[in-house]
């Protein structure tokens, strides 16, 4: 929601361009000019290509043993803890496993609203930090491996 930004939005269909306008701003007040044109560029690609995030699991000992059912993810054997952790994903977000056969240990994610599908990666990321060790050592978790769109670019 952009109503909070003194900003004028003006849309010429004749040359197909979208244009944002401040008037007697400061230069503080105009960065919020590329913010908004940002935002409105990623809602443009959303809708055209749409937003595709795939997480791989790392392990070193304990296999992580994700399942997907609906929009409800479980998290088990986390560092070998017996601790289900389970986040529930978005509507706006569609979730599945890829082909085991293909690539082992991933989950994909995809979506038209690119701040959605990114917080359901770091939350999904933020469910299996490693607490009260060595980080350097234990790198087990859920990471962000790509960020690419649903389409393929031209």
């Amino acid at each position: 929601d952009l109503r909070h930004l003194q900003l004028d939005f003006r849309v010429n269909k004749k040359f197909r361009t979208f244009t944002a306008v401040r008037w007697f701003g400061t230069k503080i007040n105009n960065s919020t000019i590329n913010t908004a044109l940002s935002h409105v560029r990623n809602m443009f690609t959303g809708v055209t290509k749409g937003f595709r995030f795939k997480i791989r699991f790392a392990y070193a000992h304990f296999p992580i043993s994700v399942s997907v059912e609906n929009q409800l993810v479980e998290i088990r054997n986390f560092l070998g803890e017996k601790r289900v952790r389970r986040q529930l994903i978005s509507d706006s977000v569609k979730v599945y496993r890829t082909d085991p056969s293909i690539v082992k240990d991933e989950l994909v994610l995809e979506g038209n609203d690119l701040e959605e599908v990114s917080r359901e990666a770091a939350v999904m990321h933020q469910l299996c930090l490693v607490k009260k060790k060595d980080i350097r050592k234990f790198l087990d978790g859920i990471y962000v491996q790509t960020k690419t769109n649903v389409e393929a670019e031209e």
